[in-house]
């Protein structure tokens, strides 16, 4: 009787190993990492947050000189209203935001080749992208318009769909 107790203990002990080194290979290959310092909700480092501010002080610019008001004027009214709110207020056309934005983005992106910052192929890589962004949100766009003109969507599903979260 002891005999059959200890290979019963013996064989609960093994297959709770085999079954703790399945699940650990397990989580290893999915890539959970939050036990070695990975946080998924970390949107990113140094670079990122210089990339966020970068974007957020042309767009400062941007404003300013389309409505004649001061950096300081336009940084407030983005921080008590949203982006659509401002330029909504200030009277100015998105598409020439847009158009604005995309000329300083495209001579910084030059900038920074003629700096040897980046190279020729990766500032291509960049305009290509930026290009392709815009045509997306234009057919997507398009796709909304055609939606809710032969009533594939409802207004509140196009809503839904022309609503661009929020990143915090």
């Amino acid at each position: 009787m002891k005999k059959i107790q200890t290979i019963i203990v013996a064989s609960v002990l093994v297959m709770g190993m085999v079954l703790s080194g399945a699940a650990f290979a397990d989580s290893q290959g999915k890539g959970d990492r939050h036990r070695f310092g990975f946080n998924p909700r970390h949107t990113g480092g140094g670079l990122v947050l210089l990339a966020k501010y970068q974007q957020r002080n042309l767009m400062v610019q941007v404003l300013s000189e389309m409505a004649d008001k001061t950096p300081d004027a336009i940084s407030t009214k983005l921080k008590e209203q949203g982006m659509r709110a401002v330029i909504q207020e200030l009277n100015i056309d998105r598409q020439a935001v847009r158009a604005k934005m995309r000329e300083k983005v495209n001579a910084r992106v030059n900038q920074a080749v003629e700096n040897g910052t980046i190279t020729t192929g990766q500032a291509k890589e960049i305009l290509a992208n930026m290009e392709n962004r815009s045509r997306r949100r234009e057919v997507m766009k398009q796709l909304i318009e055609k939606g809710l003109e032969d009533g594939t969507i409802t207004q509140e599903q196009a809503q839904m769909l022309m609503r661009k979260p929020k990143l915090r």
